[in-house]
């Protein structure tokens, strides 16, 4: 009786095992079921993104005039209407064709309150209403559609640097020169968000191999043809430069005057942060691996294989020469969890060679400088 008591006891322990061995492995399946479905809806979107966002290059376009200065009003700023008079004043004295073309972005109310301010309104002002609050590029490109210009300048709702910086910024474009970006001098913003903005800019020149030093600075200009034939998607105009430079476009970098900084001041929010890291990431993967994705896949499918791979020999090991059982041992499933996700993230970067062959042909990667008869 001793004895049928005590297999019984061992036979109820050896269930009990059991059961939590299948709702280990139940588990640790999901997990890796969970974590390769997010990889392909990535990778889903990705292509989808690229296909939508592919440049369509308007080589026939007739310039009517120099300059078009596009003003991204965003946000409340007091004094606009002062600023587009400052800007009116700036391409007056240079006496050559300019427009300058407002795109209100979810502040229509404010904009006609600030047009109505404006005593002499010249026909080179003309405003833009979208109907809903809407990404950078997606405004930056509606505002490229309506403008004639061979030049492009960007400007954020208010002043940033000086007006002599400005017009510094206009000389230094030259033939030589697509784009121009400013590199504020003597900030006079708060320390913290100086400190912010340097680590910020240092993480994408160590990421990205940029030289650029001020992504944050709103003035931009652009040649035409960098806006049209650059891809540009969600609030990726900060990283525009450094996207046309891998593109072949020729960047320079202007010391300016810091003028004013509005906005917020101090930390911003846990998810402010981490849209900064994605976008990083994502200008990353675009930089590097849009035409090559099965090497940036590829590399982490062996981390993921290599770590399967050690613990399943960690396990043989202990199988072997300890004669420990391996049968009901969540090592080993994890094992090949780690190895089957290796190989399943292999796969998708596979999936992104055929999709960047497929759809990549159409993408112009490079630029011609000139064409010599």
């Amino acid at each position: 009786n001793v004895k049928r008591v005590h297999s019984s006891n061992f036979s109820l322990k050896s269930e009990e095992r059991s059961e939590r061995f299948i709702l280990c492995e139940e588990y640790i399946f999901f997990l890796g079921q969970c974590f390769v479905s997010i990889f392909l809806i990535n990778v889903t979107l990705i292509t989808r993104i690229e296909v939508m966002n592919t440049p369509q290059i308007l080589s026939n376009h007739r310039y009517k005039m120099k300059h078009s200065i596009i003003v991204l009003l965003e946000e409340e700023s007091e004094g606009f209407s002062k600023f587009l008079e400052n800007l009116n004043e700036i391409f007056v004295q240079i006496h050559e064709p300019f427009e300058i073309l407002v795109m209100a972005n979810g502040t229509e109310s404010f904009l006609k309150k600030e047009l109505e301010n404006i005593h002499n309104r010249s026909d080179q002002l003309k405003a833009f209403i979208l109907d809903k609050k809407t990404p950078q590029a997606v405004c930056l490109k509606a505002a490229l559609n309506e403008s004639c210009g061979e030049i492009i300048i960007v400007c954020g709702s208010y002043q940033q640097i000086t007006r002599a910086s400005f017009i510094n910024l206009l000389k230094a474009f030259d033939e030589n020169t697509d784009i121009i970006s400013p590199w504020r001098q003597q900030r006079v913003d708060p320390s913290l968000n100086r400190f912010q903005s340097s680590l910020f800019n240092v993480l994408v020149r160590k990421i990205t191999g940029s030289k650029l030093h001020d992504l944050s600075c709103t003035v931009k200009i652009f040649r035409r043809k960098v806006l049209e034939e650059t891809a540009l998607y969600g609030n990726m105009y900060r990283f525009l430069p450094i996207v046309a430079d891998k593109k072949g476009f020729r960047t320079k970098e202007v010391k300016c005057e810091h003028y004013q900084e509005r906005g917020k001041t101090g930390f911003y929010s846990i998810s402010e942060y981490l849209t900064r890291l994605i976008d990083i990431l994502t200008l990353y993967f675009n930089t590097r691996f849009t035409r090559k994705p099965l090497r940036f896949f590829s590399a982490i499918g062996a981390v993921f294989m290599g770590t399967g791979f050690i613990i399943a020999l960690s396990v043989l090991i202990q199988k072997i020469f300890m004669h420990l059982p391996i049968g009901n041992r969540p090592a080993l499933l994890l094992a090949i969890l780690f190895m089957t996700v290796g190989i399943q993230v292999a796969s998708v970067g596979l999936l992104g060679e055929v999709i960047a062959f497929t759809h990549g042909r159409r993408r112009k990667e490079y630029t011609i400088e000139k064409i010599l008869a």
